[in-house]
C-alpha cells in the first residue's frame, strides 16, 4: 500500500509543479504585451511604498520593458497559487485540492492581479499566510497580521472576518485580540461609514461577477450558503475570511462608492470551498444520476473560459468599437511601441499634449522636453503614426519634428512677432 500511495503522492507534486510553470509561462508571454498604464506610471515614479520600491528594483533588474514591470506580480501570483494549494489541503484531499488551486489561477480577476499593478496580489497572500500560519501557531497568525495591516488599510476587511471567526468559536481571548488589533487599525487608518443611501449596489455585484465570471460568483454565494446552512461540518477559517468582507462590501455599498480591491481579494481566495461544495454534491450521488452535476460543471467552466477569452484576446474588440478609447484595456496598450516609432525616428524627448502619456513614454526612456511635439488629436501638418490590431486601426498619434516646416513657420511667425514688439517699444 506504501508505494501507490507514494507514487499518488509524487504525481500531484508533478501536477502541481507542471501547472505553476505553465501558468507562469502564460502569464510571462502576456506580461510582454502590456504596456504601462498611467497609474502604473505614477506608481513607478511617485510610489513610496513596497509596491513603488519593487517596480523601481525591478526595472533595475531587468530593464524598462513590460516583463519588468509586471514580473514581481507574476511571482507573487505563483507563489498565492501554491498556497491556495496548501491551504486546500487542510481540509481537502489532494485531488480537489489540485481543483481548487487551478479555479484560483483561472479566476478573471486573479489572473488580472497577476499582470497589473495593485496591491490584490499582497493582500491575498497576507491572508493565505494568515491562514497557514493559524494552523500552527495563532500568536505567530496574529503577529503577522497585525504587522502587515499597519502598513495598508486593505487589511481591516480581513480582521473583522477573523474576529467573528474567534467569537462563534467561542476564544474569548483570541477574540479580544482580534477586536483589539480591529480598533488599533481603524484608528490608524480610519474607516468611513458616514454615507448617504446611494445606489451602488449592483455596481459592486457586477464588479465580483467580471472577478470570477459570472456563473462561477453565482455558485461562490451558493458554497458561503452551503457552508452555511447544509454543510455538516464545521465552518472553517477560510469561509470567515472570504465571507465577512464579501458581506461587508455589499452591505456598505448601500451607502457609499467602495474601492473593491479592498474586499474582493479575500473573496478570491474561496476557490477550496467552492471545490468543497461542488465535489459533495458529486459524491453523494452514483455514477449514473450525476448528469445535472455534470451540466452544472460543463456551464460553469465553459463561463470561465468565455470570460477568460475576452480578457486575454479583447484585440477584436478594436474591431468593433467606433471609439478606440472605450476599450477597456486601451490604456495598456501602444505605449511601448510608440516610445519604438519615436526612438526609430532619432527622438529621445518629446512635448506632449497628454500628461496621461508623457508619463508612460518616460518610463520607456522617452523624456519630457525637447523641439519635437506629440498630439492625440489631429493636428494641421503633422506626422500620423498609427498602430493597428487585427488589420484595423485602433490607436493614431500625431507628430511635428523640429525640422518640420510647421514649426519653422511657427517660430518665424514667433521670431516676427517679437520683433515687432520690440520695434513699438523702441518707437514708444
Amino acid at each position: 500500500m506504501g508505494m501507490p500511495c507514494l507514487a499518488t503522492f509524487l504525481n500531484y507534486r508533478v501536477f502541481v509543479a507542471l501547472f505553476l510553470v505553465l501558468d507562469a509561462l502564460f502569464l510571462g508571454f502576456y506580461a510582454t504585451t502590456l504596456s504601462i498604464s498611467p497609474g502604473e506610471a505614477r506608481l513607478f515614479f511617485y510610489g513610496e511604498g513596497a509596491i513603488g520600491e519593487t517596480l523601481r528594483f525591478s526595472a533595475d533588474l531587468f530593464g524598462h520593458t513590460n516583463f519588468a514591470l509586471r514580473v514581481p506580480f507574476i511571482a507573487l501570483h505563483i507563489v498565492n497559487t501554491l498556497m491556495i494549494y496548501l491551504a486546500a489541503r487542510i481540509g481537502l484531499s489532494r485531488f480537489d485540492s489540485f481543483l481548487a488551486m487551478a479555479l484560483f489561477a483561472l479566476l478573471p480577476g486573479v489572473n488580472s492581479s497577476a499582470l497589473l499593478v495593485n496591491g490584490a496580489s499582497i493582500a491575498i497572500s497576507a491572508a493565505l499566510i494568515f491562514v497557514l500560519l493559524y494552523q500552527k501557531s495563532t500568536i505567530l497568525a496574529f503577529s503577522f497580521l497585525f504587522e502587515v495591516s499597519m502598513m495598508n488599510s486593505i487589511f481591516l476587511a480581513l480582521w473583522l472576518g477573523v474576529l467573528i471567526y474567534e467569537i462563534k468559536e467561542r476564544r474569548i481571548a483570541l477574540a479580544a485580540a482580534a477586536a483589539l488589533f480591529f480598533a488599533v487599525s481603524i484608528g490608524v487608518w480610519g474607516f468611513d461609514f458616514g454615507h448617504r443611501p446611494r445606489g451602488y449596489f449592483l455596481d459592486i455585484f457586477g464588479m465580483y461577477g467580471a472577478i470570477f465570471s459570472p456563473l462561477i460568483f453565482a455558485y461562490f454565494i451558493y458554497a458561503l450558503y452551503w457552508y452555511l446552512f447544509r454543510a455538516k461540518e464545521k465552518i472553517p477559517l477560510l469561509w470567515f475570511i472570504s465571507a465577512v468582507p464579501f458581506l461587508l462590501s455589499l452591505a456598505l455599498s448601500l451607502r457609499q462608492n467602495l474601492a473593491i480591491e479592498e474586499f474582493a481579494p479575500y473573496a478570491a481566495i474561496s476557490t477550496p470551498l467552492i471545490v468543497r461544495s461542488f465535489m459533495n454534491s458529486w459524491r453523494v450521488r452514483l455514477p449514473q444520476f450525476r448528469g445535472s452535476q455534470k451540466t452544472i460543471a460543463a456551464v460553469l467552466i465553459g463561463s470561465l473560459f468565455l470570460t477568460l477569452l475576452v480578457i486575454f484576446f479583447h484585440k477584436p474588440l478594436y474591431m468593433i468599437l467606433s471609439d478606440s478609447n472605450r476599450h477597456f484595456a486601451y490604456n495598456f496598450h501602444f505605449a511601448d511601441e510608440l516610445a519604438n516609432r519615436l526612438r526609430e525616428r532619432g527622438i529621445d524627448r518629446v512635448v506632449c499634449d497628454s500628461q496621461r502619456l508623457a508619463i508612460r513614454l518616460r518610463y520607456y526612456g522617452i523624456e519630457k522636453g525637447g523641439e519635437d511635439r506629440l498630439y492625440t488629436t489631429r493636428v494641421e501638418g503633422a506626422i500620423p503614426l498609427s498602430f493597428e490590431a487585427l488589420g484595423r486601426t485602433a490607436a493614431t498619434f500625431y507628430l511635428i519634428e523640429r525640422h518640420s516646416d510647421f514649426l519653422l513657420n511657427l517660430r518665424e511667425r514667433r521670431e516676427n512677432n517679437e520683433t515687432t514688439i520690440i520695434q513699438e517699444s523702441l518707437q514708444d
